[in-house]
């Protein structure tokens, strides 16, 4: 967990030494996590991985694509065996909230060595793409800052908080310095969303007053950096868009080529609605009107989401992708429910709907989907929070029946 971002490949190894743990002791699986999970609300999980698996397997065996498509999917297999291992193991709360915070931490310091000491300009970590180590710094920093209110509200463990802030802090450092857009909008709603959480019980102006002076920070320490990671980045996205809107001419390769793929794929949706061109026939006909329209050599993919899955396999592409996220979403909420008033496990199900809602704000400029690191994340992230979830629905119902029994 600490070196998802600065190791080459960790992403993936803590996915598969999860689902070889849970693997390992499979037998009695569906009474140990389908069953908890039912009970607890939680089915809309399981519908809406199971609609993009089987949807997704569908859509790529009717178009003839790759075999290599299917690696999309494995997270979502394996995401039961994921879940056994944290119910089997029983490892404590710590390990979500410590390790969240230690690889937003390592981002940050290796981000700033690659920025300043190595003078690499936007830094990227171990991770393939700059905007990917960008956004999940981001998403590693929510898990650690949100673990300061929910982990430690009951212990006030000063010194563990201070360490958690510090390292939600280092997260969205490593962001900046990424220049990644996408993220910076997530950085502020994040803001604000813990300044209100914390102070819950405060007057609304004090929670106003809190959220405007971390708003300003960011902004603050944004003006410090150097201008080609994040005002000189905001000052090129705002230009480009005007330009394009204006002209419809390319200018840049960070806004105006967006702009110009999502007007290109929203026609390739028009002409194929239901089913789309297959992910392979729609990679080469974006790139033929992409050159039509005079902006050759640019990667032929959407940068967004919802709208690679249309012109990859229709509007069931896009209920594919959706499915997976409002299963999550909704499925957390449920949970959220039946946990009202225990603040350690409804911060669990907070985090697992905020994090399909950060990679729904990610997908708007990255095809979050179609990135293994970004699946590995998703999928393995909410598993840990199912999973402890799960043991703390089977800890409240061998409570609830111990304080049944009959005093002898």
């Amino acid at each position: 967990m600490a070196g998802v971002l600065v190791v080459p490949g960790a992403y993936s190894l803590l996915t598969l030494w999860l689902a070889l743990y849970g693997l390992w002791h499979v037998r009695g699986i569906s009474a140990r996590v389908w069953q908890p999970l039912r009970a607890a609300g939680g089915r809309p999980i399981v519908w809406g991985m199971s609609a993009f698996a089987v949807l997704g397997v569908g859509m790529i065996v009717w178009h003839g694509d790759k075999a290599s498509s299917f690696e999309a999917f494995v997270p979502v297999l394996l995401a039961p065996l994921m879940v056994n291992a944290i119910v089997v193991a029983r490892p404590p709360a710590a390990m979500l909230w410590l390790g969240s915070a230690a690889g937003a931490s390592l981002a940050g310091l290796v981000a700033a060595y690659q920025t300043f000491y190595l003078q690499v300009g936007r830094a990227g970590g171990a991770m393939s793409n700059i905007i990917i180590f960008g956004d999940l710094s981001v998403a590693l920093a929510m898990f650690a800052g949100f673990g300061s209110l929910f982990w430690l509200q009951a212990t006030q463990q000063l010194r563990l908080r201070a360490i958690m802030l510090a390292a939600a802090a280092l997260g969205m450092f490593a962001s900046l310095l990424s220049g990644t857009k996408g993220g910076w909008l997530s950085i502020l709603m994040l803001l604000v969303l813990w300044a209100w959480l914390a102070f819950a019980h405060a007057h609304w102006t004090r929670r106003l007053a809190l959220s405007a002076a971390l708003v300003a920070a960011v902004v603050g320490v944004s003006f410090l950096l150097p201008a080609e990671l994040v005002t000189g980045r905001i000052a090129e996205a705002l230009a480009g868009g005007y330009t394009w809107f204006t002209t419809g001419k390319v200018t840049d390769g960070s806004v105006s080529i967006r702009f110009e793929k999502w007007y290109q794929a929203i026609g390739m949706i028009a002409d194929r609605p239901w089913t789309g061109w297959g992910k392979d026939e729609a990679i080469q006909e974006l790139g033929r009107r992409l050159s039509a329209a005079g902006v050759a050599g640019h990667w032929t993919q959407t940068e967004n989401d919802l709208l690679q899955g249309g012109i990859n396999h229709g509007v069931l592409g896009v209920f594919t992708r959706l499915s997976l996220y409002l299963g999550f979403i909704v499925g957390f909420l449920c949970i959220r429910r039946v946990f009202a008033g225990a603040p350690l496990t409804q911060g669990l199900a907070t985090l697992g709907m905020m994090l399909s809602v950060l990679m729904l704000e990610f997908g708007l400029s990255i095809v979050v989907l179609g990135r293994n690191s970004f699946r590995h994340f998703l999928i393995t992230w909410s598993m840990l929070c199912v999973g402890f979830l799960i043991l703390a629905y089977l800890d409240r119902q061998r409570a609830s029946a111990a304080a049944e029994r009959p005093t002898p």
